[in-house]
Parts: structure tokens; C-alpha cells; sequence
């Protein structure tokens, strides 16, 4: 147990932690945040609980940071550690600090939260992608190092093809990652959100939800080549943004000075169609 009390408080080494590690009494003020910390939401709950057994006994493990320029650190690890001490009202915390690369306290930040059971499977599969976009890692190369098979990790960066309209469903109603997975079966985004809203709302377990999908890609095998044909196309924006178009084409053919502007939001387009009142 490290004692806060037992701290030198000038931030002199007291231990010998490990190679290149020493344990600092630090300002939280010098410590930023994690730019990789897989985790992205936090149980006020959970953090109040912990805050309350660092009241009465102390903090037994050390965060780990890593120093950046004179006086300022880096987290690594213990990001619920240094909510808590906030939430006690603390200014300083025991810290590990260690000789670590950006790309190595990214690693570091992921292992350690994988090692917890509560990190949600998209905030894993973010942490992958994050970590692999950054550091220009292959999936072999990143299973190597967190300990896993490349198998889990291809499996896992595949959640992220689903929206973030379904993320956020299958989030805010507490849906499994085998609901996730299933939802996968289907290409296209609008039978996705219909499935994942009727699993919601019906409290569906996971093999009734593969039943729903199944029942779904049935339906759409037996609609005939030509509907299918014709759906897919409704649900191309294109068909509908081509079709304005043409419209204001033909109102200017006929005088009317019609136009439009069209910009990309993202998540949706917006288009403004322009024309004159009518006048009496």
C-alpha cells in the first residue's frame, strides 16, 4: 500500500517501483488526460464508491503518467483513481512515472482497461481502431501486443461498420455484443435500426433477435429480383437529390429562376431549393 501520508511531498522518488520508474507526489493540475483512454463513460456511481474507500483507506495503487515537458505529465493509467481523488477534493496524488513513448502509454491505457470487466465492447473496439489508425499498427501487430488473437480484435473492429444511430441504441438499451454481431447480417442501415428498435422495445434475448433477423433476410430473399432492385434504389439519397435537380432544371426552362445550394453535414445532407413568390 503506498500511503498518501507516507509521501514525500517535494515529489523525491520513495521507492524503486521498477526499471525507469519512480512513485512522485503530483499535482493533478500537471497531469493531462489520456488522449487513447478506451474509456469513454464513467459510472458516477461506481466512481463515488471508489471515492469513498480512498477516504478511509487511502490510495493502494498509484496512478501510472508518463512526463511530457518540464513539470507536466501524461495519464497512462487510473482514470477512475484520479475521479475519485477529484471528487475527495484532493490536489495531489501518488504517482508512477515512467520513461514511455506516446505509442506505449496508448497500449498501456488499453491493457489496462481490457483487464477490467466493465469496459463495453465498443469502447474496445474504439480503443482498437484508435490505437491501429494512430500508430499505424496491424491487427497482427496489435493482438501481439495486448495479449490477444487477431481473431478477436478483426471481430471487434467489425462492430464498428454498425452506425452510430444503432451504436446508440444498442448502448442506451443495454444490448449484448452477440446483439451487435447479429445486426451485421443485415447490409442495409435501415433494416438494422428496425431491428435493433424492435429488439429494444420486445426485450429480446439474443436468439430471438437472430430469429428476427433471419426472418427478415427471408423475407427480402423471396421479394422479387426486380423489388429488391427497386427498394435499394429508394433508399440510394442520389435517386432523390438528382430528381430536385431536375425539377429546377425544368422551372428554369420555363423562366422561373429557381436554385438550390446542397451541402454534406455528415450524418445527413441538406439541400435548400430557391425560387420566387408567385406575384399577382
Amino acid at each position: 500500500m503506498y500511503s498518501l501520508d507516507a509521501i514525500d511531498p517535494r515529489g523525491t522518488p520513495i521507492s524503486n517501483p521498477g526499471p525507469g520508474r519512480q512513485v512522485r507526489w503530483l499535482t493533478m493540475k500537471a497531469i493531462a488526460p489520456n488522449p487513447n483512454q478506451p474509456r469513454q463513460v464513467f459510472d458516477e456511481e461506481s466512481i463515488g464508491e471508489l471515492a469513498e474507500s480512498i477516504r478511509q483507506c487511502g490510495l493502494l495503487q498509484p496512478v501510472t503518467v508518463r512526463a511530457l515537458e518540464a513539470g507536466r505529465y501524461e495519464l497512462i493509467s487510473g482514470a477512475r483513481r484520479m475521479a475519485a481523488c477529484k471528487l475527495l477534493g484532493m490536489t495531489r496524488i501518488d504517482a508512477i512515472v515512467m520513461s514511455a513513448s506516446a505509442k506505449e502509454s496508448a497500449l498501456l491505457a488499453l491493457i489496462e482497461n481490457l483487464q477490467r470487466e466493465d469496459l463495453h465492447f465498443f469502447e474496445e473496439a474504439e480503443g482498437y481502431a484508435s490505437v491501429i489508425e494512430r500508430f499505424k499498427l496491424s491487427q497482427e501487430e496489435l493482438a501481439s501486443r495486448i495479449g490477444r488473437s487477431q481473431s478477436t480484435v478483426a471481430n471487434k473492429l467489425r462492430l464498428l461498420r454498425l452506425s452510430p444511430a444503432v451504436r446508440d441504441m444498442l448502448r442506451r438499451h443495454q444490448l449484448t455484443e452477440r446483439h451487435a454481431r447479429s445486426l451485421l447480417r443485415l447490409p442495409e442501415e435501415a433494416d438494422r435500426l428496425k431491428a435493433v428498435t424492435q429488439a429494444a422495445a420486445r426485450n429480446l434475448n439474443v436468439q430471438q433477435t437472430e430469429a428476427l433477423i433471419a426472418q427478415m433476410l427471408d423475407k427480402q430473399r423471396r421479394q422479387p429480383p426486380v423489388q429488391r432492385k427497386v427498394i435499394a434504389l429508394m433508399r440510394d439519397h442520389r435517386i432523390y437529390i438528382n430528381a430536385i435537380r431536375n425539377i429546377i432544371q425544368q422551372m428554369k426552362a420555363s423562366g422561373i429562376t429557381a436554385d438550390y445550394t446542397l451541402q454534406d453535414m455528415g450524418d445527413h445532407i441538406e439541400m435548400k431549393v430557391i425560387m420566387p413568390r408567385k406575384r399577382c
